[in-house]
């Protein structure tokens, strides 16, 4: 249900955002304004239920949880009773009026699996989402982040469940803006997972505010459609090229992100149609989920429906809608 735009507060500030820290060894901290001519405001969706302003959030302490050319992402603890995802994007050039209209449309997106909008703060230098926080982390953290001997893998089911709320939350943000708005940058560090293994979508509304940036700064490698070297532009057929590669990495357990073979060009897709096609499909699966029983044919469909969303013909790829009802198909 479409939520309201409210403007809970508009505070404010003169700020600089160079985040000096305690300690710059150290990937957490604290941010620290610094006088600026610069003027901006925060403004706040859904409601008036918050207890932090932007005061609040510049004097909390931030973790960095990660960094590109234009975007870092923190970790804010704000007074301890709220922990929010802040992406601050820096060097990006954009009207205030359009940035502004683009949080606008992501800010009325409320869906399990979109993560929530808090608020968003634009400034001539520095422009701020501040996104809900999942404690399990990313979907690319539980399936690469640790290889220990007592690492608890992925089971069938939850990374079924995965699949199935990724596909939902692409759908619900595929009707935005009167079923035109794009993501762009879909892929397995944007998808937050919840105690319940429930995936939202994250980083919504950032790529189509920075699409006059170089396309490789946003895009990352193995995840984009091959037609967005040529055009340069993302679209809803890219997003699921995009979500067709998360499917197989969530079959195969590969990172799409790094090399699968000598040849550096050989992406994940790629890697997959190859076997595929010498029918070999046993060997792409997770070494993990073989260790389940009785779930060959499940994995078997997946797979299916992952190699029909990375085609390389955008108008061979299926519509999200029917992706969804595609996965939700598979025996559970």
């Amino acid at each position: 249900m479409a939520c309201c735009l409210r403007k809970k507060r508009c505070v404010k500030a003169r700020l600089s955002w160079k985040s000096k820290k305690k300690d710059t060894s150290s990937p957490s901290g604290y941010w620290a304004p610094e006088d600026d001519d610069d003027e901006g405001k925060i403004v706040f969706f859904g409601g008036t239920n918050y207890t932090f302003d932007l005061d609040d959030l510049l004097a909390a302490s931030a973790e960095v949880l990660g960094k590109s050319a234009f975007v870092t992402t923190y970790k804010v603890a704000v007074e301890d009773t709220t922990t929010v995802v802040v992406k601050r994007l820096e060097e990006v050039i954009v009207g205030r009026r359009e940035f502004e209209q683009t949080m606008d449309i992501v800010g009325r997106i409320r869906h399990d699996n979109v993560a929530e909008l808090k608020a968003y703060y634009y400034s001539k230098n520095d422009k701020l989402a501040v996104y809900s926080y999942y404690s399990q982390g990313t979907l690319f953290e539980m399936l690469h982040g640790n290889k220990e001997e007592n690492r608890v893998p992925l089971d069938w089911e939850s990374r079924l469940r995965i699949a199935i709320g990724t596909a939902r939350g692409l759908a619900i943000i595929h009707e935005a803006d009167n079923g035109k708005f794009v993501h762009g940058n879909i892929k397995s560090s944007n998808i937050f997972i919840d105690s319940q293994c429930n995936s939202c979508i994250c980083d919504l509304g950032l790529t189509p505010i920075m699409r006059s940036l170089p396309q490789t700064t946003i895009c990352s490698s193995g995840y984009h459609a091959p037609e967005i070297t040529n055009t340069r532009k993302c679209t809803q057929f890219s997003d699921v090229y995009s979500i067709g590669v998360v499917l197989l990495e969530l079959i195969t357990g590969k990172s799409p992100a790094r090399p699968l073979s000598e040849d550096e060009n050989m992406d994940l897709a790629s890697w997959i149609r190859s076997v595929v096609s010498k029918e070999w499909t046993g060997e792409v699966f997770d070494i993990e989920l073989l260790k389940q029983t009785g779930i060959e044919e499940e994995m078997v469909e997946m797979l299916q429906i992952g190699l029909a969303c990375v085609a390389l013909k955008p108008q061979d790829r299926p519509h999200i809608t029917d992706i969804v009802n595609m996965i939700q198909s598979i025996p559970q």
